[in-house]
C-alpha cells in the first residue's frame, strides 16, 4: 500500500515537472531569450533562465576546479566581458565581470597547456545556474586580475533546457506508470481470496 502510494507520488512529481518545463519554455522563463553583453552588464538578466549573450568577450583567462569524486567531471570557469572591460584588463587594471561561465565540455589536454578559453568575441548560449558544490572556485579568479562580486550571473555555457519532447515523454510516461499500478492494485483486490 505504502509502496504503491509512493510510486504513484512520484509520477505526480515527475508529471508536474514535466508540464512545467514545457510551459516554461514556451511562455517563461526556459525561452531563449537573447541579450547583448552590454545589457548584461547594465541590467543584468532578469528572470531568464536559457539565454544567448551577443557581442560577449573572452579575455583567454580561466580557471580549473576539479570535482571531489573522480567520477564526476572537472570545471574550467572562465569571466565574460565587455569590450570596456577587456580594454580594462589588457591595460593591467581589475575588470568586475557581470557573468562567469562554466563548462564541463572541454578537452583535458587543454588544462596543462593553458589553453581551453580562446581570447576573442563570441555568442554566449547557455543556461543560468549555479556551479556544482564540489566544483565552486569562481574566486580562484581573484588571482588572475578580476574582482568576482557575489551578484556575478552564473552560466553554463553550451547547455540547453531539456528539448520539450522528452518533457512530454516524462509526461507520459509517468501517468502510464501510475494507471499501471493502480490497474494492477485493482485488479489484484478482485481475484478471489483477496476479497
Amino acid at each position: 500500500m505504502i509502496i504503491r502510494l509512493l510510486i504513484i507520488l512520484a509520477c505526480v512529481v515527475v508529471f508536474i515537472n514535466g508540464c512545467n518545463s514545457v510551459i516554461s519554455q514556451q511562455f517563461g522563463t526556459h525561452k531563449l531569450r537573447t541579450y547583448t553583453m552590454d545589457e548584461v552588464a547594465s541590467n543584468g538578466l532578469g528572470d531568464a533562465d536559457f539565454v544567448q549573450v551577443n557581442g560577449a568577450w573572452l579575455s583567454g583567462d580561466f580557471v580549473y576546479k576539479a570535482a571531489k569524486s573522480p567520477s564526476n567531471p572537472g570545471v574550467i570557469i572562465y569571466p565574460i566581458l565587455t569590450r570596456e572591460q577587456l580594454a580594462l584588463r589588457d591595460s593591467g587594471l581589475q575588470a568586475e565581470p557581470a557573468l562567469i561561465a562554466w563548462t564541463t565540455d572541454f578537452p583535458s589536454q587543454c588544462v596543462e597547456a593553458g589553453n581551453c578559453i580562446q581570447r576573442g568575441e563570441i555568442n554566449l548560449r547557455g543556461i543560468v545556474r549555479e556551479l556544482p558544490k564540489d566544483r565552486r572556485a569562481a574566486d580562484l579568479l581573484k588571482d588572475k586580475g578580476y574582482r568576482v562580486s557575489e551578484t556575478a550571473l552564473r552560466i553554463e555555457h553550451g547547455r540547453e533546457p531539456l528539448a520539450w519532447y522528452w518533457n512530454v515523454l516524462m509526461m507520459l510516461g509517468a501517468v502510464a506508470l501510475a494507471v499501471g499500478v493502480e490497474a494492477n492494485s485493482q485488479r489484484r483486490k478482485r481475484l478471489p481470496g483477496n476479497g
